[in-house]
């Protein structure tokens, strides 16, 4: 017998949580596509974890994002394990690039900085080689890459350290597994693997698929399914052609060096020409004929024919017969066989992006710090999906807090009621034929919770909105003494908060200091501090309790009109006779913006603000839509002495119940 309240003595019986895992059991019976929204408070995790584990069929649970994917392991799985009263046989599977390679690792050893040493030291002691361990190390920190590998670069069972490559022993661990934790990224690469290369896969077979935060799922097939080329990914070949070249001496003197450093610098020459023709900054298309004729046109065809000798050297060095002296050296060789396929692939993709023949492909290219990237990226993607999740095989489930878009009336009926629509969601995954549901969170926001839309800054595209915002942001932190997440529609504008806020009374986190879970532990743990973030943290982040008690979100979330996809979907829809700002731009913005909110309040006894500083939400037509995408009966002011009220009686109040 379940004993709930043993394992979870809070534990609140929830009739949106029966309702769902009543859903998903159904599904998982009937072998149905589901599509499930559960709004905030719901406990949806549980509420499909449990039935997928009662079923007795192996299920992959796919999420957005790698913090999810890390708590549902540490913290659901065990408490899973305390309720149902037995083991579960569950695993973690990341990409590759999650975990240290213990090659790479070797290879590094006599390196001087103390950074890699310690790197080098925590692995010699880790289980798993997880990046999510070294919460010490900046999340953008270039030494990262130096000491793990790509899925290109991985030259498997002819490697020394393979039976011990952390790698080996996650996916070793997945293959007994009944439950099989994943991200979207690696879920989508294992369907294409097997549609492209019978017998491939990378996780083991399964019954059933649940993708957990599915609202990200378009997002990341977008970016899986397109061909990519970016001065990255070149580096990282040229640094493993040194590393596999230099452990073998298969090739000696001047032939390895020249065929090396003719890649080198066909690449720096590429490159080079492509950003003297793009602007540095946010992706922007690439003019037609980029690569069609004169300078760019030769670099692409030098680095093409040094791709294409590069690869060449490396197959037949791979071929030949071990010398005695380095017989025992398989992994050198593999590295080799691996280089020449990736040398390949990387032509395949140049060429692709270069000659921007299919009229169903966006060509962008994008130059940020020290990087260059181009892309070939599909239009649309449900044909895609609807291909390699929706119909493969397995029974896929989708759910999020943030599914159902356009809502026209307030229900907390069950399921959800007329109001929740899902018609957006299902166009952009390719989900024709899906059962529905939709639960409407438990919690009461007309008690728990102020809206705060002042009227009184300007409009965010005005030269002083973001003084003013900032400024705004101070008097609402004074009023919670910090304890708040600072919301950003993108890097520019998180950037120039920072340096606004920099000298805040209160203690102060911003995204990209450290890894993403050890700035939200570190913002749980340190009273009255303030996060400020962008992109991932407007989601899948909970923070229950006094910790949180104000989310300042700074605009709407609209995606830039001129990012080259944005702009060829709504091109395309405006082709098919729709109105893209309605159909595509509102939607996707509003199920962002609910994201958002729903950080403030995670359980009954939460209370507090969130603060939108544009006010397009209530004085333009459009903002009737993400009105009605937030709760019901949501009070709301643009007032500032009314909220000031507001919290002082409900701040007095929950302190009168502690």
């Amino acid at each position: 017998m379940i004993d709930v309240l043993r394992a979870m003595p809070h534990y609140e019986d929830r009739a949106e949580q029966r309702a769902m895992a009543a859903a998903v059991a159904r599904a998982l019976d009937d072998e149905r596509p589901l599509i499930v929204e559960a709004g905030t408070g719901t406990g949806k995790t549980l509420a499909y974890l449990v039935p997928a584990l009662l079923s007795g069929k192996r299920v992959v649970v796919s999420t957005g994002t790698r913090a999810l994917q890390d708590q549902i392991a540490r913290h659901d799985v065990p408490l899973l394990r305390r309720i149902l009263g037995r083991p579960i046989d569950a695993a973690v599977l990341k990409g590759v690039a999650n975990y240290a390679c213990r090659r790479r690792l070797a290879e590094l050893r006599t390196r001087a900085d103390t950074t890699t040493q310690a790197l080098v030291d925590w692995a010699e002691h880790s289980e798993t080689g997880d990046r999510a361990e070294v919460e010490w190390l900046a999340e953008d920190a270039p030494v990262w890459a130096d000491v793990t590998t790509t899925p290109d670069a991985r030259i498997g069972p002819r490697c020394p350290y393979f039976e011990r490559c952390f790698v080996t022993q996650a996916r070793k661990a997945a293959e007994s597994a009944q439950l099989i934790l994943v991200n979207h990224s690696l879920y989508l690469a294992d369907r294409v693997l097997r549609a492209s290369s019978p017998g491939a896969k990378v996780l083991p077979a399964h019954d059933a698929v649940i993708f957990d935060e599915a609202h990200q799922l378009e997002d990341i097939a977008t970016e899986h399914f397109g061909a990519r080329v970016s001065t990255h990914r070149l580096a990282m070949i040229v640094r493993d052609a040194h590393a596999a070249l230099s452990r073998m001496a298969l090739w000696t003197g001047r032939a390895s060096d020249d065929v090396i450093r003719s890649v080198e610098r066909a690449g720096v020459n590429l490159f080079s020409r492509v950003r003297a023709a793009i602007p540095t900054g946010d992706r922007v298309p690439l003019p037609d004929g980029l690569f069609a004729h004169g300078d760019r046109q030769d670099a692409w065809f030098q680095l093409d024919g040094a791709l294409e000798e590069l690869a060449r050297a490396a197959a037949a060095e791979s071929e030949e017969p071990p010398d005695v002296e380095h017989a025992d050296d398989t992994g050198a060789r593999a590295a080799l066989t691996g280089l020449a396929r990736r040398a390949r692939e990387l032509r395949d993709d140049m060429a692709t992006i270069a000659e921007q023949r299919r009229g169903d492909r966006v060509y962008w290219g994008e130059v940020r710090g020290g990087t260059t990237t181009l892309s070939a990226t599909p239009i649309e993607v449900a044909s895609l999906l609807r291909q390699h999740v929706v119909t493969a095989g397995p029974t896929p489930i989708f759910t999020s807090a943030t599914l159902a878009t356009a809502r026209t009336a307030a229900s907390n009926e069950l399921p959800g009621g007329p109001a929740d629509d899902f018609s957006y969601v299902r166009s952009r995954l390719g989900l024709d034929d899906a059962d529905e549901l939709a639960v409407a969170s438990p919690f009461d926001y007309a008690r728990q919770a102020m809206l705060y839309v002042p009227r009184d800054l300007p409009e965010p595209l005005h030269d002083g909105f973001s003084e003013a915002a900032a400024a705004r942001t101070r008097e609402l932190l004074a009023l919670t003494a910090g304890r708040a997440f600072l919301l950003f529609t993108s890097h520019r504008a998180l950037r120039d908060a920072a340096t606004r806020l920099a000298d805040l009374p209160y203690p102060r986190f911003v995204q990209g200091d450290a890894p993403r879970s050890t700035l939200v532990d570190r913002f749980r743990a340190t009273p009255n501090a303030v996060l400020l973030g962008t992109g991932s943290f407007w989601e899948g982040i909970d923070v229950p309790g006094d910790a949180l008690s104000l989310v300042v979100i700074d605009k709407l979330p609209f995606a830039p009109h001129t990012d080259p996809l944005v702009a060829a979907r709504a091109r395309a829809c405006e082709e098919a006779g729709g109105d893209p700002f309605a159909m595509l731009q509102v939607p996707q913005a509003a199920i962002a913006l609910k994201q958002g909110f729903g950080r403030l309040i995670r359980r009954r006894d939460d209370r507090g603000i969130v603060a939108i500083l544009d006010a397009r939400i209530v004085t333009r037509t459009y903002g009737r839509t993400f009105l009605q995408t937030l709760p019901p009966n949501l009070p709301r002011t643009s007032v500032l002495e009314q909220v000031r009220r507001w919290w002082l009686h409900h701040d007095s109040a929950t302190a009168s119940t502690r």
